[in-house]
């Protein structure tokens, strides 16, 4: 009696095992996906905090295109003239805000939505802005001339270090996205007829 008992015993063992080691082979991409899912949470943070710092940064050419009196009053902040590459990059906040709203339901389809946003409208006008802004820093490294200052700083430097700072933020974005499309795509796909 004691050998069958035993016998059983080591045999649910097994098949507990190996049902666990399949259980795990099956949501393996779960963990990583929750992983990822943070990882693009923080980098559309940052992009969003980035956004705010732009959206100050534009706000006396925003004030003064739409004719607000305060624009007076925001002239005295001595910020040089906005650029159209940051009009357009404001618009990668909604793509950050439409890969917020994605990740809470596994919206593949909005994620890639997000991601194409991201790319025509974040990565692009930064690019742009670094490839616009190089002969202003070559000037400043060559001469140690400068035209504007940020915070006791040269203007150049800061926006040429901020703008490199934000094409990592979408570069990361941007892998974390695809890492999350592909643990989110089906392992094998069922036919018409269920084969």
């Amino acid at each position: 009696m004691f050998k069958v008992v035993r016998k059983i015993h080591i045999h649910s063992f097994v098949v507990t095992f190996y049902t666990g080691l399949l259980s795990f082979a099956l949501i393996f991409p779960f963990p990583f996906s929750a992983i990822n899912k943070s990882r693009l949470k923080t980098a559309f943070g940052f992009q969003l905090i980035f956004g705010i710092a732009v959206i100050i940064r534009l706000l006396p050419g925003l004030t003064a295109f739409i004719g607000l009196p305060i624009y007076r009053r925001l002239q005295q902040w001595d910020i040089p003239a906005p650029k159209a590459w940051e009009y357009a990059w404001i618009v990668s906040l909604l793509a950050a805000v439409l890969g917020l709203k994605c990740l809470a339901k596994n919206d593949s389809l909005v994620l890639k939505q997000s991601l194409i946003g991201t790319v025509v409208f974040g990565v692009l006008p930064v690019l742009y802005g670094l490839i616009e802004l190089f002969d202003d820093l070559m000037l400043y490294w060559n001469e140690r001339k400068h035209t504007a200052q940020i915070l006791g700083y040269p203007a150049v430097l800061v926006w040429y270090l901020s703008l490199i700072v934000c094409l990592q933020v979408h570069i990361f974005a941007m892998y974390f996205g695809v890492t999350l499309l592909k643990a989110w795509k089906p392992k094998y796909l069922k036919t018409k007829w269920g084969r």
